[in-house]
Formats: C-alpha cells, structure tokens, sequence
C-alpha cells in the first residue's frame, strides 16, 4: 500500500456518474451546506457531551482561539481512550499545544491506540472522517489502510526515529468546496518523555509537494512524447496518443486529428481518440474543414492559435479517463511549424486543479512538443532525399527540447566554444533587449552586457569553457527595466550555465536566462524603506528627546519653588511662633497654593510620561520600579488631584479601607505607585465621564489585600481582560526586598449609565471603546484601559468590570507587591547600619554641574537650606577642574550641557579613579558617588548614564527631599542636621534608585 494512503480518505477515482464540481455553483453549494450542517450537528453533540468538564481543561486555554480549538476543547475526550483533558499528562500536552502552533498538516497518533488529534491545516485531508476522527483510533476510523500503515508504526516504535513516506498517489483535498488533485510528503516521528524507542504516541506531519508531483508528471510525459520510435506520421499519431494515455488525469480525453491537404477542400483525418464510445457523436472522420459535424467548427475556428472551450452537452456519454470526472473545458491545440498547420490536438483538461498559469503552461508545452514531433516526421515523409540531414537534425532538436524542458518559462542560449550563438528562443532575446542579427557575430552576445560587467561575464566565459560543471551568476544588461515607481535602471538576468560534452569533452556552452529585475529592485526598495523607518525612528526618538528635556528642565525650577514655598511655613513656625493671624491665613494660602503648583507640575510631568508609555508596552521597556508606600496614602494623594473637578461636577466620593488591610497589618508596601497611579487616574476619569449625566453622580473607592486570593474581594459577576502572554513575577527581583507577598486590590465603583454584556468583552482592547455612541458623546481614544490592562499585568494583577445598563459600573484591579522590612528612618541609623561609629558627621559636600542658572539658583538653595556645602560648575569641564582643586562627598551630574556633557565627564572621572589620580583625598581607591539629574527618561539614556558610571539616576523634576534622601544613601557616613524622611510616593513620581 502507498504510504500517501495514510490520509487519502476519499477515493482518488470517482464514480461515473459523479457531476462536474463548479466553483460557484450549486452543487458545491448545497455540499457545502450539507458537511457545514453535519459538523455544527457533531460539534454541538460534543460539547454538550464534555460541557460537565468546566474548568478542568484549563490549560486548553493557553491553545490559540481558533474555532478548531473550541472543536477540540469541546471533544468528549472523558469516552475516549485518552480520558478527560484535565487528565492528560505533561508530554500529551506539550505535544498538543505544538500541534495547534504548526502551520502545517500535522495529526497527532497517542497512546497505544493511536488516538487521533489534528489541527486545523490537516482537516481538510480528513474531509469527510472530520468530524469523527477527533479522538478515534488510526483502526477506527482507517480500518481498510491499517494492514499497509502498521509497519510504519512498528519501525518508527522499534527505531526510535522518525519514519518518512512519500506520495505516491494524489489526495483529494476539499478546499472552499472544491476537491483538488493534492499530493503530500510527511513522516511518522515517536513521541515520548521516556526513551524514544517506548514511544507514547507518534507526529505525523504533512507537507504539499503538489505542484512539484505534477511537474514531474507532465514532465515524464513530455519526455516520453519526445522518445520517438520512428519518424513516421502513422507512428508519430500513435505515440502522441499513447503518450497521452499515460497521464489520464491531465489529458481525461484525447482526439488527433491530422490536416490532408491533398484535397481540395482541405480534409481532416481523425488519427486516433482516447475516451469516445463506439459510435459516439464527436468521432467525425474525413470531413472538411467547413463541416458543422463534431468538434471540427472549434478547430476551423482556432486556427493556429490555442483554443479553450467549455465542455457542453456534446461530450455526454464520454468515458472520461483519470478520475473518471468530467472536465470542464477542452483544449483545441493546433500542431504547426511556422504558418503551417498540420493537425489539432484535443485533450480534456484535468478536472481536479485549477486552470491557472501552470494549466497553460502545461498546454503549451504539449501543442509545443506535439508540434515538433508531428512536423518532423510530416517534414521526413515529405522529404526522402534530405532525410540523413533530417535525422541528424531532429536528433540535435530533440536534445535541445530536451533541456527546454528541464528549464521551461525561461530564456535559453546555445553556443559554440568560438562564441557563435548556435540556436536561441526567443525569450532570450526579449531578456537580453536585442534581435539575432544583434547577436550574428562571435562573442556578440557580450555586448548585451553593462559595460561595468562585461569583465565579469568573460571571466565566468573562461571558466566555462575550461570545464566547470555549473555557473549561476547576476549580470546588469544595457537594457533599462522601469520600476513600479517610474524609475528606470539596467535590468538585471540571473544565468545558469553549463558546458554540453560529448565523449567527456566540452563541445558547446547552454545557459538559461532569468529577469530578476524586479527582484532585484524590491531589495533595494526593502532596504531603502528599511533604512528610511531607522532614521524616522531615529529622529522621533531624538524630537521626544528634547522635547522632553526642554520641558523637564523649566518643571524641575517649578517644583523646587514650590516645594521651598510649601515648607516656607513650617520653617517660619519654627523661628516665629507667634504669628499673626492674618499672616497665617496668608501664607497658609500660599502653602495650599503652591501644593497645587506641584500637582499640576506633576500631572504636567504624566503626560510627558505618557508620551512614551504606548511605545513601551509596545517596545517591551516599560519598567517597573518599587518604593515603599503606605496604600491610604496613595489613595489619597490620588483623590487630591481631582478634588477640584469632582466638586465642580458636585459628585460624591467616598473612599473605604477593607478590613483586610488591619487583619494583615498593612503599613509599608512594596510597589510602584506611579504605574498604580496611572491605573488609577485612568479609571477614575472614565467614571467621572461616565457619571456626569446621573441625577445622582457618585464614585466609590474601595481598597484592600489578599495574601493568596485576589479574585475573591471583587464581585463574583466580575469579568476579568483576558492575559496577554506570560510575564515574569517582577516581584522576584532584588529590589523588591524579601518581604511577604501581597496582593494589594483596588475597586472603582460608579453610579454611571453601565454597559451591556456584549460591550463588556471589548473595553480592554486597544483602541476599543464599548460602542461608536460612546466615543461620539463621551470622546476618548478606547486606548486608556488596554493600557492599564498592560499595566496591572506587568505587576502580576489583573483588571477586570462588572456593569450592567442603568446600574453602574465596578471596575477592579490587583497587582502584586511585597512587605517593607524596617528601614532606617534617622541618619544616626543610616550611619550605624553603614558601620559607622560615634557620631555621624553633619555636613554633605556637593558639587552641583549644571547649566541651567535657574536650576542652580533655585537646587543650590534648597540643598543648602538642606545643610549641604554646595559648589556650583557650569558644565563637566569646569566640574573636573573643580574635582582636581577639592573633595567632594557627592557630585550632582546634568547630562546635558554645552563644553563637556555630563556622560563625558563622567567617564573621564571613572577613568581619573582606575588611573588613581585622587579624587576622593584620603579615600584613595573609593568611588566618588556620582547622580546623574537629567530631564532623559528613556530606558536606553538611563542605561548610557548608568554605563558611563553613574551610581543613581535622578529624573526632572524632583522634590529636593527626593535627592537629599538619595544622597544619604550613597553617602551614610556622612549626613545633613535636616530632619529628612524617605519621601512618601503619591502622585509624585517616585525615586528611581537604579543602581549600576
């Protein structure tokens, strides 16, 4: 049995009396319809059947969601010998889920049964076992191929390796309701997660090599039209026909008919017929041409040009060859030399594959060999006394033939050793862009060539020449090629070419042509646009660069003002007790005022960060960093910022702490709260949005935590966004600490217009809103929850809603965070804890470099109002200058500055260090701790500043209680007399302590 059997489900022969398949028609349509019905019948049965499984096939979820896989996933796997999915072990799996990922037809044999499952490629090859064979044995479902397979089996099992097979015969492949003549080549591979020769199951995948298969065939076919036995004309009939009777399945019909011009009118003589009953109306014989009889009004009416006609009633009661299955259309293909006609060959094409180009190819070739053969031997009867030149001709046309068909479609050359070009088609010459006469002289062929690569072509001549088997070269021609764009440029011909020997000797030189010129064209097109999309990315990365920084730098002024105005207040209490009432009130104004300053410099500084959030999710680079927060705080600071708007818009708030966080004693957390926070603003400007047209707007807050169970502090109706691919735990990296994990769980309820079920599925996708009415009234991008699904997944949570219409809506989500261990809240602890002993010295010695004589002004005075030393340099050269004449406890680094920038300098500090010049005084062989403070956020600017030897990166703007605490961490033996507390993250952004 042929081993393509495995899978040949439906006989490659049909019956008689099988109708044509249509494309379009009705029969395929009513078909269609029919298997549609009968799988939705089986599908529907088995789901219902595996519908008590619920969640127990839950790794199923993680295949792709193609409606095969929900095929799959509903199988009644608990009656089959495989048992219930959630039964299925680690390696059937495994090898599942490679199944649905292969792009090819792959079935997958388990168990020593031999279970079937298959993706969605192989159904179609399952045809009408689909949808069966799904969980069945090979036996089963086979039970007729078994006997010829089993070996197979039996020698991949015993072996342990894969066991290959190759097509032999077609496959009738149903695709779009139309059966195809398909061919396939796979292998049986064992499957185990033991040794490999005690096999679990076996992957049996697929590959087409139709188009291949049926080269071959029409290939051989015309090979052996060209073996002639005898150049006779009676002969010649014959063995055209015998030919053709040899491939049935091209040429399903087949009549011969050769023109008698010794006649006046000319006469059509029928030499033979494959496929007509005895007696039938289409065998005409001896007719002229201008008879209505039969098929002789198609051939008047062809010609000498290729005729295609639709098989119509007058090919009833035909005995089709091949498939036995009628063809749609008939080939009239006119045998001539020249202008002269000598017959016409009709044949049926093959019913099973499409006509397309290869059909006409196919046909082409045929008229074209069918020709030759019939004009030599007409050519040989007609002409006795030429007849040793005849024979010693047709021999060289036959070896030319020959070749052309081993190289069909494209241009091809013959050419003595002297450079006379021998024979050429006529593809050849169009390619090379000039005409035989162009060609006539020795070595003319050259001058087709650019001048650039006529050396060339001489070089690969010589090589030729001398023997070598094969060159496959690209040469430029003079020719111009116009690309789709209007361009034009030389065309470019990739030959291969090979020497013709005769009794081992090299006799003449072949090549065969190929325009890739086009090709050719579309690589440069593709680099070009490459390269084209790299500078565009360049240059949008360069303009968010600065504008970035042109805007970081004025804000980092801003917050600092504010910050100092904020603590003006406290500073003035401590000196002045005793103020006078008015003056309190004002200045307690101005401290309100100047929070807000710093909220709005801050929310400023979020949308600048959100600029590059989109392009992060997307680019893999959004990071997450933890600080430790207290939760009540964050929600508050949150609330604070739209205090104003909620007010205006007289919505109720309420924000309530579970009872959770007091049971686990909650206080410090480990997290990222600016990430949280943009979760939260997101939710929170929805669902003002949304309540706005209540009559009574009201946005509840609730938060908690969980050490094990998340999901069960929201409701049970919530519907959670479906995860994205899995992410590492982020809480596993060192700078989260080592502390207990907890889940920390937020919800956002409002008393807004809901949604309905079917909106609720689409929230979460991006650019997605619930329907087109919300976006026309509400407005919105439907991009700010995809993000925040982003965002709650990369911090090991989820995001999820319940809503209904005219309730409201609860949207919740949790992340993932860990405990504060204790850290030191006095710098007497800092100094303890770093080894310290005695007292802690008071004073930090900075030396601030920065350009910016705002920032300096107003940096240098809080950081002195701090009781740091500071000493200000206007760029990195005059920072190293500054560095050579006094020590420093810590340098405050700007990357951006005119003379030296800050990478720069801080590269030739690190150099000054390894090279031992002193920087540190006393401290010989220590690292002088360097922050860069830089309005560049980008991932890859972070890392450049950490790599030229920056310690921490400090991003604008800043509080100064931010880098003052930073410092103390660098420097804890040395400390200021201000009582500095680690900065409390809200919507500030926090800290980025990014350690080299």
């Amino acid at each position: 049995m042929a081993i393509a059997d495995i899978t040949n489900t439906i006989p490659s022969t049909p019956q008689h009396h099988d109708k044509p398949l249509e494309r379009n028609g009705d029969a395929k349509q009513s078909q269609s319809q029919s298997q549609s019905q009968a799988r939705e019948q089986a599908q529907a049965q088995a789901q219902a059947q595996a519908h008590n499984e619920g969640e127990d096939a839950g790794w199923t979820l993680d295949l792709p969601d193609t409606e095969h896989v929900r095929f799959f996933r509903a199988t009644d796997w608990a009656h089959s010998k495989l048992g219930p999915l959630k039964d299925w072990g680690h390696t059937l799996r495994l090898f599942t889920r490679m199944l649905f990922a292969d792009s090819r037809a792959a079935c997958l044999w388990w168990g020593p049964d031999l279970v079937a499952i298959y993706n969605e490629t192989y159904m179609p090859l399952a045809a009408n076992i689909h949808p069966m064979l799904m969980g069945s044995t090979f036996d089963e479902s086979y039970p007729d191929l078994w006997p010829g397979i089993a070996p197979y089996f039996d020698k991949a099992r015993s072996t342990g390796r894969g066991v290959d097979y190759s097509a032999s015969v077609c496959l009738m492949v149903e695709r779009a309701g139309w059966r195809e003549e398909a061919f396939f080549d796979g292998n049986f591979v064992p499957l185990s997660g033991g040794p490999t020769n005690q096999p679990e199951g076996f992957y049996n995948s697929l590959f087409e090599v139709t188009k291949q298969k049926l080269a071959d065939r029409r290939t051989m076919m015309l090979n052996r039209m060209a073996a002639i036995p005898h150049l006779t004309p009676k002969v010649v009939t014959e063995h055209i026909i015998s030919t053709l009777e040899t491939n049935p399945n091209d040429t399903t019909l087949a009549m011969l008919y050769e023109v008698d011009k010794s006649s006046e009118p000319t006469v059509l003589r029928l030499r033979g017929h494959v496929g007509l009953p005895e007696g039938h109306n289409l065998i005409v014989d001896g007719q002229d041409m201008n008879s209505p009889r039969g098929l002789i009004p198609d051939c008047r009416r062809a010609g000498s040009e290729t005729l295609i006609i639709d098989c119509d009633e007058r090919f009833d009661s035909v005995i089709w060859q091949g498939f036995a299955t009628p063809s749609k259309h008939i080939a009239i293909l006119p045998m001539t030399s020249g202008e002269r006609v000598f017959g016409y060959l009709i044949i049926g094409t093959n019913p099973h594959r499409p006509d397309d180009e290869t059909c006409y190819q196919f046909l082409k070739d045929l008229s074209r060999m069918a020709s030759s053969i019939i004009s030599a031997a007409i050519d040989a009867e007609e002409s006795k006394t030429r007849e040793l030149q005849l024979q010693n001709d047709l021999a060289y046309s036959d070896l030319k033939l020959r070749h052309l068909i081993e190289h069909a479609s494209v241009g091809m050359v013959h050419a003595s050793l002297e450079g006379q070009l021998l024979w050429a088609n006529h593809h050849y010459y169009a390619l090379s862009g000039g005409s035989q006469e162009d060609h006539a002289g020795p070595n003319q062929f050259f001058d087709a060539y650019l001048d650039e690569d006529i050396v060339k072509a001489e070089k690969l001549w010589d090589q030729l020449v001398n023997g070598i088997n094969h060159v496959n070269c690209e040469l430029r021609l003079k020719r111009l090629y116009t690309s789709p764009t209007g361009k034009t440029e030389p065309a470019q011909l990739q030959i291969l070419a090979f020497p013709y020997r005769e009794n081992g000797k090299v006799k003449s030189i072949m090549a065969c042509t190929t325009d890739i010129s086009r090709l050719k064209w579309a690589q440069n097109f593709q680099a070009s646009l490459a390269e084209e999309a790299r500078e565009a990315k360049r240059q949008q990365e360069a303009f968010i660069d600065v504008v970035s920084h042109e805007m970081r730098n004025p804000l980092s002024a801003i917050v600092h003002c504010a910050d100092e105005i904020s603590h003006a207040l406290e500073d003035l209490q401590l000196k002045c007790p005793d103020i006078p009432g008015p003056c309190l009130d004002t200045l307690t104004d101005n401290v309100a005022s100047a929070n807000i300053v710093i909220q709005c410099a801050n929310h400023q500084k979020r949308i600048i960060d959100d600029v590059l959030t989109l392009s992060k999710l997307d680019s893999m680079l959004l990071s997450i960093t933890p600080s430790a927060v207290r939760p009540s705080k964050l929600i508050a600071s949150i609330i604070g910022i739209f205090d104003a708007e909620l007010k205006s818009n007289q919505i109720r708030s309420s924000i309530t702490s579970d009872q959770s966080l007091v049971e686990l004693n909650i206080d410090y957390l480990y997290l990222d709260p600016s990430r949280v926070t943009q979760i939260f603003i997101n939710l929170l400007t929805n669902a003002i949005k949304f309540v706005k047209p209540s009559k009574s707007p009201e946005i509840s807050i609730c938060f908690g935590a969980s050490l094990n169970s998340p999901r069960s502090f929201f409701p049970t109706d919530m519907f959670w966004a479906s995860r994205g691919d899995e992410m590492a735990d982020v809480t596993l990296n060192t700078e989260w600490g080592t502390g207990e994990e907890v889940y920390l769980t937020f919800t956002v309820e409002d008393s807004g217009i809901g949604m309905q079920a079917k909106e609720i599925h689409k929230i979460f996708e991006r650019w997605r809103q619930a329907n087109m009415r919300t976006h026309v009234k509400y407005g919105g991008s439907g991009l700010g929850l995809f993000i925040s699904k982003e965002l709650t997944e990369k911090q090991g949570g989820e995001i999820g809603v319940s809503s209904a219409p005219g309730r409201g809506s609860t949207f919740g989500f949790y992340v993932k965070t860990r405990r504060v261990e204790r850290r030191p809240r006095t710098l007497g602890e800092l100094f303890q804890e770093s080894g310290g002993v005695g007292r802690a010295p008071q004073l930090l010695d900075v030396l601030l470099v920065e350009d910016n004589v705002i920032n300096q002004t107003v940096l240098g005075r809080q950081l002195k109002k701090a009781g740091c030393v500071v000493d200000v340099a206007n760029h990195g050269l005059e920072a190293l200058e500054f560095l050579d004449r006094k020590n420093f406890d810590v340098v405050l680094m700007d990357l951006e500055m005119p003379v030296l920038n800050g990478i720069d300098a801080m590269k030739e500090v690190r150099k000054r260090e390894q090279e031992g010049m002193g920087l540190l005084g006393e401290r010989v062989g220590a690292r002088l701790p360097i922050i860069a403070v830089t309005a560049n956020v980008r991932q890859e600017q972070i890392d450049t500043a950490l790599a030229a030897g920056a310690d921490r990166v400090m991003q604008k703007p800043f509080k100064a209680a931010d880098l003052v605490y930073m410092m103390k961490g660098l420097v804890p033996q040395v400390g200021t007399p201000s009582n500095t507390e680690p900065p409390t993250p809200g919507l500030d952004e926090p800290v980025k302590e990014l350690v080299s």
